[in-house]
């Protein structure tokens, strides 16, 4: 449905403008419309079941966006804001819904949950919004109350925890896009099991379910607000780029037609460059990476990572003990050595086995990397940051030459020039998210014409 545009502005330093006439403009599109949406009264939308609804307007998107600091020397969330603004042309947004919904997809043992997971979509009052499904799938979280879904019973001094929602948010309200956020398993209403962290088959299974549920639910008219275009994206940085080529291999091999794919900063080599990031002797700035990881992988694979023979003590009680969805990184940080350097806490015999390449653990590490044995046939976005401090580069460069090794045509690989660490965001890897998510939201805008 096409929409009326704005008056243009200039290029940067217009967001307290950009965002008063966007208001104005909100304000009049809601006022005109004469009546308010009411889609909690569809409880259930054909696999997802509607367990809570929020409308939010330009007002509410801007109150987000202020949580996050503006720092004049880096592109931040404001830039990601006034940039799409000027992407689409100035069109006047459309006002949004959140539902969080449930859907049937599987457990760490693989079988049948009931998973979380949020869904934003645009909406108007003279006929369904026509969009794509993109589903956006989150970077790495310790606390199962920052999953997507728990983003309305958060506090205003949380919100900058959940960046991800603050983008979806904007996407769906300037492009007009039906976004959908996965939980995964363990995160969410699912308090139950542990986090499969950077385990393949569980978190490609988890976001999968959810975009085949979204598609049934938003095709042939079944959903009251929005209607599917046929067009499928999905969209992930960090350990959300890991998940969205880990979910592309899964929709591909069930015959699910995916307009584009975009990969970005994310871990997809876990048995090369992420392993030699837990064996180096230098300081690893996030030290909570590898407990989510070793806990995801005692999880799923008991006898190989044990954790009385992988760890030292107290690591091999306090890991466990704190690594569990109910603790925030600063606690799992500080249970890690004090100096950083994270491979302290391996047992000697634990770390012969990660660098033979024979042993169990090792084989399980490389069948877990998200690039191996796989085709991809997608149109797909690789995108990496060279001085990544979290997530290294080299998981870009190995998965670039695999892919040129078989020759493909279909990818698009960028390589973002060093950035300078804002401060205030902490590393390299936070601060130039929000320009991965600007390229990436604006490769698929393009793809999207």
């Amino acid at each position: 449905m096409k929409r009326q545009a704005l008056s243009s502005k200039s290029k940067h330093g217009g967001f307290k403008t950009t965002i008063g006439l966007l208001l104005v403009l909100s304000v009049f599109f809601m006022i005109s419309s004469c009546k308010k949406a009411e889609p909690e009264y569809l409880p259930v939308s054909d696999g997802f079941e509607v367990i809570s609804h929020t409308e939010l307007d330009m007002q509410d998107i801007s109150d987000q966006l202020m949580i996050f600091p503006d720092d004049p020397n880096s592109f931040d969330y404001h830039d990601y804001f006034d940039e799409t603004t000027q992407l689409t042309s100035g069109i006047l947004p459309f006002p949004i819904a959140h539902d969080v919904v449930k859907y049937t997809s599987t457990d760490n043992k693989g079988a049948k949950i009931q998973l979380t997971g949020l869904l934003i979509y645009p909406y108007t009052f003279t006929g369904k919004v026509r969009g794509p499904i993109v589903s956006v799938n989150h970077g790495t979280q310790a606390l199962k109350r920052l999953a997507p879904s728990k983003w309305k019973k958060a506090g205003w001094k949380d919100w900058r925890d959940f960046p991800e929602v603050v983008i979806a948010d904007v996407m769906a309200s300037l492009y007009g896009w039906i976004i959908i956020m996965p939980d995964y398993q363990g995160m969410g209403d699912d308090i139950g099991e542990n986090h499969p962290y950077c385990v393949r088959e569980r978190l490609a299974a988890a976001t999968a379910d959810m975009v085949q549920v979204a598609i049934k639910a938003t095709s042939n008219n079944q959903h009251q607000w929005v209607k599917w275009n046929g067009q499928t994206f999905l969209y992930g940085y960090s350990e959300g780029g890991f998940v969205t080529m880990s979910a592309a291999r899964e929709l591909e091999a069930r015959n699910v037609n995916l307009n584009g794919v975009v990969c970005m900063d994310g871990p997809y080599d876990l048995s090369g460059t992420m392993l030699d990031v837990m064996l180096r002797d230098t300081v690893f700035p996030v030290p909570y990476f590898l407990p989510m990881l070793l806990v995801g992988y005692n999880t799923m694979y008991p006898s190989a990572f044990e954790y009385g023979a992988m760890l030292k003590d107290p690591y091999k009680t306090d890991i466990p003990k704190y690594t569990t969805g109910f603790y925030d990184t600063e606690v799992i940080d500080s249970k890690m050595p004090p100096d950083k350097i994270i491979k302290k806490i391996f047992t000697p015999a634990f770390i012969d086995s990660l660098k033979n390449s024979n042993s169990q653990a090792q084989k399980i590490i490389y069948g877990n990397n998200s690039y191996v044995n796989w085709t991809p046939k997608s149109k797909m976005l690789l995108w990496h940051c060279i001085n990544d401090d979290c997530v290294p580069f080299g998981n870009f460069t190995v998965a670039k030459k695999r892919f040129t090794e078989l020759g493909l045509t279909n990818v698009d690989y960028v390589v973002w020039p060093a950035v300078t660490l804002d401060p205030s965001m902490g590393t390299v890897h936070v601060t130039v998210a929000p320009r991965a998510f600007y390229e990436g939201s604006r490769w698929i805008y393009n793809h999207t014409k």
